[in-house]
């Protein structure tokens, strides 16, 4: 292995000039980023010209680097995306979310069924798949009572509890013929293909004819089931469509947490820049809603840290994400994204030889997509407008696992060592809700120990939680430097329970995380820092008139 970066610029030379992959590895061997090209050895040499900070930091840990050679441009894709699966490099986006959405599969048996299945596979047929668990489950549940279908096996002795409730047929039990069944399942299949409108024309011509021939209890059935045909039918966009379609739109968001850009389309009605690329950002939120044949069938959203990737910018961001996500999931007729990305014509060949069918990255300017884009960008603005700017930087500051929408904060006052009291404060999505506030006269604690007094308060805090009589913050913040936050620390480790937690010294105003000797030590500008403060101030202002109502109840002198 080539341990010396001057040797290792001299061995680019001997990269071949052909189409393929090249792994970057560290000293100890592991991969740290994985990319494709048309010619190895141009783009190779290229991060060695590199002058920004990011490709620095790359080309500086880079102790050697193994190439793969395809055939063509397309297979590098495909390789380039199953490298990085295996790999998992720090300075690629990886989604590493766990396995693909489920789908809903009609078995092939003699009284088929409606079941969930995570694969496709040869033994039926398949619909989705549904990035929302609910959304899918729900579907499913209706196409069951809507049309009287039952999900478990055929048995021959008894019917399933559900055809007691007139929720079933009975096909489990031979109660309908399979031809009756079959019927059934055809019109279930025209629910799920979302055709509610030949539905809807003969259920009501199925409840005119039971009512003519008054047989009110199945009138009655075929009623409730056009009155949720009717809702269903309701949920559909102006413009049906006979095919999937994912918006796909992003934030970028600055160092301070505000929001950069959304996309070409949209940037000019954001302080004026005329680039999303013109700007050093820190943040990328990227979310992606799926319409299942014109109608909204899931929302996913994902965060990642541009300080990192070793992407020029968020449009090449955005083309590493679709290339990875696409990877492991069902790939739409139609991706509609907010400007064009490297590789796009690549990618539409790379994804109609994975799927099967035809793919389209659509870039719209205006109509229907540019309005279904806007919908995506106002999701993402409504986010930032609740303190999402600064819950973003705050989470890729203190590097936490999820977005801090809700920071709890504990505070401990005393008068010279006696009368202690803790408070504990909650901000959601940035701003103070009162409904969370909490007060703890401290028991067991005799004399000025606040750091005893944060475990017991994180102790009853935290039993709480786990009886569910709290809910659990996204951060728990403790007034004080590493003592207090390793005190806090204890608690939760007796407790086993996983609360990520931070400490705020007064003092210089460190922020002390969990398995770092030295504190971080923010800009003062910074808008997580500020949110920081606001939340310790205010838990400490509610510990203190806590404590004062106390003395002044009981008669003691302030």
């Amino acid at each position: 292995m080539l341990h010396d970066n001057k040797i290792l610029s001299r061995s680019v030379k001997n990269i071949p000039p052909n189409s393929g992959c090249y792994l970057m590895k560290n000293a100890d061997g592991g991969v740290v980023y994985v990319g494709k090209a048309k010619h190895l050895r141009k783009r190779v040499a290229s991060y060695w010209r590199a002058r920004d900070y990011k490709t620095v930091a790359l080309v500086a840990e880079i102790a050697d680097i193994e190439t793969i050679v395809t055939d063509t441009e397309e297979e590098a894709l495909v390789l380039e995306a199953q490298l990085i699966q295996t790999h998992h490099p720090k300075y690629n986006i990886d989604l590493q979310t766990p396995g693909r959405y489920a789908y809903i599969k009609l078995t092939r048996e003699a009284y088929p069924r409606f079941v969930i299945a995570r694969k496709v596979t040869k033994d039926g047929t398949f619909f989705g798949p549904y990035p929302s668990a609910a959304t899918r489950n729900q579907l499913l549940r209706s196409a069951h009572t809507l049309f009287q279908l039952c999900s478990t096996k055929r048995n021959q002795k008894r019917p399933c509890f559900r055809y007691s409730l007139g929720a079933c047929a009975g096909a489990c039990a031979g109660r309908v013929s399979k031809e009756e069944h079959a019927r059934a399942i055809a019109s279930a299949l025209r629910f799920l293909r979302g055709e509610f409108s030949s539905l809807i024309r003969e259920t009501e011509h199925l409840m005119k004819d039971a009512a003519k021939r008054e047989q009110y209890e199945q009138a009655k059935i075929y009623r409730d089931r056009l009155l949720a045909l009717r809702k269903r039918e309701e949920q559909k966009l102006s413009q049906p469509k006979r095919y999937d379609q994912d918006i796909v739109n992003y934030v970028a968001i600055e160092g301070r947490g505000m929001p950069l850009s959304l996309g070409a389309p949209f940037v000019k009605s954001l302080q004026g820049h005329t680039s999303p690329h013109d700007r050093n950002v820190r943040c990328l939120t990227i979310q992606l809603f799926h319409f299942n044949r014109g109608i909204i069938s899931g929302r996913k959203e994902f965060t990642f840290d541009l300080d990192v990737l070793a992407v020029e910018g968020a449009h090449e961001a955005l083309r590493d994400f679709i290339v990875q996500y696409y990877t492991s999931h069902a790939i739409p007729s139609e991706i509609v994204i907010p400007e064009a990305i490297p590789d796009c014509e690549l990618l539409e060949r790379f994804f109609c030889k994975q799927s099967g069918h035809a793919v389209t990255l659509v870039v719209p300017q205006r109509g229907t997509k540019r309005k279904l884009l806007e919908m995506v960008k106002k999701n993402l603005l409504t986010k930032l407008g609740e303190g999402g700017g600064q819950l973003y930087e705050l989470q890729r500051l203190l590097r936490l696992p999820d977005l801090p929408r809700i920071i709890d904060c504990i505070d401990i006052s005393h008068l010279s060592g006696t009368e202690t009291v803790g408070s504990l404060v909650q901000f959601m999505n940035g701003q103070p809700t009162k409904a969370g506030y909490r007060k703890f006269i401290i028991k067991n604690v005799k004399g000025n120990n606040d750091v005893a007094s944060i475990h017991e308060v994180v102790t009853r805090f935290a039993k709480r939680i786990q009886e569910e009589k709290e809910k659990k913050p996204d951060l728990l913040l403790i007034d004080g430097g590493k003592g207090q936050l390793n005190s806090a620390l204890r608690a939760l480790s007796e407790l086993h329970l996983e609360v990520s937690v931070a400490g705020l010294a007064k003092r210089l105003e460190e922020v002390y995380v969990p398995g770092s000797k030295d504190p971080l030590m923010i800009p003062p500008r910074s808008t997580a820092l500020q949110l920081l403060r606001a939340v310790r101030d205010e838990a400490h202002r509610f510990a203190i008139t806590f404590q004062r109502r106390r003395r002044r109840g009981q008669g003691i002198s302030p």
